[in-house]
């Protein structure tokens, strides 16, 4: 199939996504997904995070769907470039944080810390990822018992979201709409603090 037909038959997918056919939806998105997590990949080198963002842009698109408008480029590159977008926006966000942490911790507490850590160009990641991984776990806890286990299978077994609604008995938009519930608990509390 050469460029233009498949442009063609994106449009004419995105279109019935814009008409609210969730079906349309689920089949762009196991198209897109993949190669748009890869790319994020590349720019965030963390597949969690990745992930995550590309999940995030779906949902926002899903939730604006009918206010975005593909003329002129094809919707495949539509979505590489608000994935490129958002992960700029993160790389920012976490060099400020970076810097913040720099100078919120003062010179005798750098000596306990790479004691424990050890010291060199990736202490800061190593200390943020034990913090925000004792946080995620704190959130995962107290969600309701149904959007935990949705959760965990997801992270924890790495079960596709096909895999987990089958497992449970449940629908796969709800799985989805667990994982994104899950998620967003998760970012607020990341965000605050």
């Amino acid at each position: 199939m050469n460029e233009n037909n498949k442009n063609r038959d994106m449009e004419a997918l995105w279109k019935k996504v814009q008409e609210g056919d969730m079906l349309s939806f689920e089949v762009l998105y196991k198209k897109t997904f993949p190669g748009l997590c890869q790319y994020a990949f590349q720019l965030l080198n963390d597949h969690f995070l990745a992930e995550e963002t590309v999940q995030d842009i779906f949902l926002q698109l899903w939730e604006t769907r009918h206010d975005v408008f593909v003329h002129g480029h094809s919707l495949n590159n539509y979505l590489y470039c608000i994935t490129h977008n958002k992960c700029k926006d993160i790389l920012k966000k976490n060099k400020t944080q970076k810097n913040a942490f720099i100078s919120y911790h003062p010179l005798d507490e750098w000596l306990d810390i790479s004691e424990k850590y050890g010291f060199d160009d990736y202490i800061i990641e190593r200390i943020e990822a034990d913090e925000t991984a004792a946080l995620i776990e704190q959130v995962v806890e107290n969600l309701p018992a149904q959007c935990r286990e949705i959760f965990r299978l997801s992270r924890d077994d790495e079960k596709t979201n096909e895999e987990i609604a089958r497992q449970m008995g449940l629908a796969e938009s709800t799985v989805r709409v667990q994982l994104y519930r899950a998620t967003q608990k998760i970012q607020k509390m990341i965000q605050s603090r």
